[in-house]
């Protein structure tokens, strides 16, 4: 049976590299203090036999220059066996290598000095430097081996024979090691500060909407990718929909995508165009007009990876505008899965949540909402046997009751399975809410729709109403109103009510405190409130996203 060419040369490379990989793995396992230690004792143990084989000039110095050595290697061997207890970063090492540093030095001296062998050994010292500090250490650890060369060889220098060309040479040889040994330094310190902040992700990114939840989601990506721009777009596995998220400069646009010819161009999964993220990205942006981003700035570097789970799958393009690094790509795809993770959960909580509320629904339908039924008729019984005065103080405690049962009413017809999505038309629908809030209240409500027919979610408008009558209630019992105007503005995918009254408002001098409560429901929302005019009379202005899904 022939053997190619291809299959000895696999043969002959598969030990080496498995001797590659078994050193690798034994560096990785052992303790790099040990290593630093080995290390001491292999150059102290070769030097010797260098300085045995082959004794240095002058012969003069050659007793005190083995006398040095030998205490070094007592130094290197004892340290093997009793290492230092402190952190492998204490500064209390310094003086060890400060040691390492003078032995050499002094090596260096007795043995022809600028021209001496043991300069080779001061490398040594910015290696473990190096390791300890990173790039702070191999600087420190060439200054150091510039300043014993100085030392040694300046009277070399000044004798009259001066080998000014192996100063500089060796000068130029330290610096270039503490630059690249300060690069792989530098390197390991971000890869580990990146690494902790990836472990610290925000785990309470679960806010009331997307908008919260996904800014503080990319905004912890961002800065591990250092201040790069992200664009997420995510869809549903099943159904050609779903969403793009562009996170720049500390703000985040979001775009909700239903078109499914876009989902046909730019399938995260399917499009091949992703294996040239450029030009992925270039295409997503001419398709999302909605989204307002420079696209074209040049010297930008784009890396993208792909998610997926049960419910979603998506892909999340990074845009970096400094130096990139190897490890970028593999960053890339770590946060791609955990923010795929994040979706997901999201969803499961979301459609918990939901769930939870439907429960609620058929209780509050099977228990209150009867009981308040019952209760309405034993009034109505009851009050046909009073008088004429007394029958109207009880209709109007049946037709507090009746205000209640109809908001449970909404309440459970919301949350009923199936009708979640519907819409609701506000000229339609309050009216006789307000109607009743007149007759809770005694006082009149002025109402201004800006647009005909306008449409809100249905289970927004059960919080529409819960904030308007806490408005009144608060504006009729605090400020003594007898008129409240309520309008109604919608634009770009968002509801502003304002609230006004003509009570007492809050007295010129005085703080404006927004209302607890209205502030803490409005917020859950997603929305802002803002007190526009505080006397006379209070001014509301609660504005609410419209956005489909946000709730």
């Amino acid at each position: 049976m022939a053997i190619t060419r291809n299959d000895a040369t696999l043969r002959v490379n598969r030990p080496a590299k498995e001797f590659a990989g078994a050193a690798r793995e034994w560096l990785l396992r052992t303790d790099p203090e040990r290593l630093i230690c080995l290390g001491r004792v292999i150059t102290a143990v070769f030097a010797i036999l260098a300085i045995y084989l082959d004794p240095t000039r002058p012969n003069s110095m050659l007793y005190e220059s083995r006398l040095v050595l030998g205490l070094y290697l007592l130094l290197a061997v004892a340290l093997v066996f009793f290492p230092l207890r402190f952190s492998f970063v204490s500064p209390v090492h310094l003086l060890i290598h400060g040691v390492d540093a003078a032995v050499v030095g002094w090596l260096t001296f007795l043995t022809n000095e600028l021209a001496s062998p043991f300069f080779s050994i001061l490398p040594f010292v910015i290696l473990a430097m190096t390791m300890r500090w990173g790039l702070k250490g191999a600087s420190l650890g060439a200054l150091i081996a510039l300043i014993v060369q100085l030392v040694v060889g300046l009277p070399d220098l000044l004798d009259g024979d001066a080998e000014l060309n192996i100063f500089i040479m060796r000068s130029i040889y330290f610096v270039l090691i503490a630059a690249t040994l300060g690069y792989f330094g530098a390197y390991r310190e971000r890869s580990r500060q990146r690494l902790a902040q990836l472990a610290q992700w925000p785990s309470g990114a679960i806010g009331e909407d997307r908008l919260s939840w996904l800014s503080i989601v990319l905004q912890h990506a961002s800065g591990v990718l250092g201040d790069a721009h992200l664009l997420v777009i995510w869809r549903e596995q099943e159904f050609e929909s779903g969403c793009a998220a562009f996170w720049t400069s500390g703000r985040l646009q979001l775009a909700d995508l239903r078109d499914p010819e876009f989902w046909r161009r730019h399938d995260p999964d399917g499009d091949e165009r992703h294996s040239r993220s450029g030009e992925a990205l270039n295409g997503l942006f001419a398709d999302l007009p909605q989204i307002h981003a420079n696209a074209g700035r040049p010297n930008c570097k784009v890396v993208s990876a792909a998610f997926s789970s049960l419910r979603y799958r998506g892909r999340v393009f990074v845009i970096s505008f400094a130096n990139s690094t190897d490890d970028m790509k593999d960053l890339t795809q770590i946060i791609a899965t955990r923010v795929g993770t994040e979706l997901e959960r999201v969803a499961l909580i979301q459609a918990a949540r939901a769930e939870g509320r439907m429960r609620l629904a058929r209780d509050l339908h099977d228990s209150v909402l009867q009981n308040l039924t019952a209760a309405r008729l034993k009034l109505k019984l009851i009050g046909e046997a009073f008088p004429d005065g007394a029958r109207q103080k009880l209709m109007e405690v049946g037709s507090l009751i009746l205000e209640q049962q109809q908001c449970v009413r909404k309440f459970v017809d919301e949350n009923r399975p199936g009708e979640e999505g519907n819409l609701a038309r506000l000229d339609q629908d309050l009216p006789e809410f307000l109607d009743l809030l007149r007759m809770q209240w005694s006082c009149s409500i002025d109402v201004s729709i800006g647009s005909p027919g306008m449409m809100v979610p249905r289970w927004m408008l059960f919080e529409i109403m819960q904030l308007i009558s806490e408005a009144v209630a608060n504006a009729v019992r605090h400020g003594r109103a007898t008129v409240v105007r309520i309008g109604f503005i919608g634009s770009a995918g968002l509801l502003e009510l304002d609230i006004s009254d003509n009570g007492t408002g809050i007295a010129d001098g005085l703080t404006s405190k927004k209302p607890f409560s209205l502030s803490q429901r409005i917020a859950e929302l997603g929305g802002s409130l803002a007190i526009c005019r505080s006397s006379p009379g209070l001014g509301l202005t609660i504005t609410l996203p419209l956005k489909p899904g946000l709730r």
